[in-house]
């Protein structure tokens, strides 16, 4: 992969996101240790870029109750907690190191009354969630295996509102989606495919109003369109 390509590549120039960073604020101050430990032990929370878009995306949809489909070590979930105490937030982690984990920051943060934490594959826990009655989720954020996207949306319709509003995190998975330059050995060929798959669905059906981002680690906002 030549220079050029690789300047393209740069969703933000390096620059110019260590400057947008430096006006982060956090939603709530509390996060900031909560961070800290994150990006320390290189762990996968959400980026700071994409806080901020989803900080706003929050005040602007007000939801009441949100599905999180990957909760690595808690962070987002209770950034979900923070941003809207009014709401119920329902996340899956797959992981059992990362499920124990969060569930003892979430525990530690006083939150486990408004954050629940399910064990298992997302859309097997997101079925299970709807044989028990949970449902009308009104906002839904995917962060979790990128080649399963799919399935995730798929079964979290089942369990949404009308006017769900729904997140994707990541789909640009470090520009392996853009180009196979970023994988000459195609151990990643897959996810490419299978997200380029999922991005070619949710911007071509008319179900969904399908706006893609780049933010962050790229980000596609989805509304539902009511029929």
């Amino acid at each position: 992969m030549n220079e050029e390509t690789a300047v393209e590549l740069s969703i933000v120039n390096p620059v110019v996101k260590e400057f947008l960073n430096q006006k982060y604020r956090p939603a709530d101050q509390r996060l900031l240790s909560f961070r800290e430990i994150g990006e320390r032990n290189l762990v996968p929370i959400i980026l700071k870029e994409t806080e901020s878009v989803l900080s706003m995306l929050l005040k602007l949809t007000r939801p009441d109750k949100i599905l999180e489909i990957g909760t690595a070590i808690g962070y987002s979930a209770a950034f979900f907690a923070y941003s809207c105490p009014d709401a119920e937030i329902y996340s899956i982690e797959k992981d059992d190191n990362s499920f124990r984990i969060a569930g003892k920051n979430i525990e530690a943060a006083g939150l486990e009354g408004q954050v629940h934490l399910y064990h298992g594959d997302g859309e097997d826990e997101i079925r299970r969630m709807g044989k028990e009655g949970i449902n009308g989720f009104d906002l839904v954020f995917i962060d979790a295996g990128k080649s399963h996207y799919r399935r995730f949306l798929d079964a979290a319709l089942t369990v949404s509102s009308d006017h769900a509003v729904i997140i994707s995190d990541n789909i640009l998975i470090h520009g392996l989606t853009v180009t196979a330059d970023r994988d000459p050995k195609n151990k990643h060929k897959t996810h490419m495919r299978k997200m380029r798959e999922y991005l070619d669905y949710i911007c071509s059906n008319p179900r969904f109003d399908t706006t893609l981002m780049a933010v962050g680690d790229g980000m596609a906002v989805s509304l539902l369109q009511t029929t």
